[in-house]
């Protein structure tokens, strides 16, 4: 695939701008058209229809910022609640006194800052924007009422309630008796 590799560099921060941009193996061009190889002799299938080359390079670079690493990512948050182990089939927990989220898990939050943080160079402000609000609606999908938004200036998750998980099985809290220790 053509690749205006200068062009994507010149967008990315310092830090990450030396790492390997070519994150479309199996992908070519059909004009403005990204398509994907098929398998094992099957159809190719269309990936992205770009409106012109300045859509097509900034598609691009998204998915190199999907792809890249950051090289220090910001220290792991620390969560009020954390499962030790289980017993007779049922979780014991740990809590923190201290804490900086009121959510036990979620695995997409480190990744989701990531590749904002890294959009937020190389966007345009009413494009990043856009998908600021798209990864907002994506973490607060498990929750009955917003939980998270997106501090624009720190650019990281911050949480805005205390509204509980609700996967339909029931809210993932520790269940009475099974905090097993409380620590600093």
């Amino acid at each position: 695939m053509r690749l205006d590799e200068k062009w994507i560099r010149a967008r990315l921060p310092k830090e990450v701008a030396d790492q390997p941009v070519d994150c479309f193996a199996g992908e070519y061009l059909d004009g403005l058209t990204v398509m994907h190889e098929g398998e094992r002799g099957g159809d190719d299938v269309v990936v992205y229809r770009a409106k012109d080359e300045e859509d097509l390079k900034y598609w691009q670079l998204e998915q190199v910022c999907r792809f890249i690493k950051e090289p220090d990512p910001p220290a792991q948050k620390v969560w009020r609640y954390y499962r030790d182990h289980a017993e007779d089939g049922k979780w014991l927990y740990i809590e923190h006194k201290i804490y900086d989220y009121n959510a036990i898990e979620d695995p997409r939050l480190h990744g989701f800052e990531s590749f904002l943080r890294l959009l937020n160079y190389a966007f345009p402000p009413e494009y990043w924007e856009k998908r600021v609000r798209e990864h907002i609606r994506l973490m607060n999908y498990w929750y009955k009422e917003p939980h998270w938004d997106y501090d624009r200036r720190k650019l990281c998750f911050i949480e805005i309630s205390d509204s509980k998980e609700n996967d339909g099985d029931g809210i993932e809290e520790p269940r009475p008796g099974s905090v097993i220790s409380t620590i600093d």
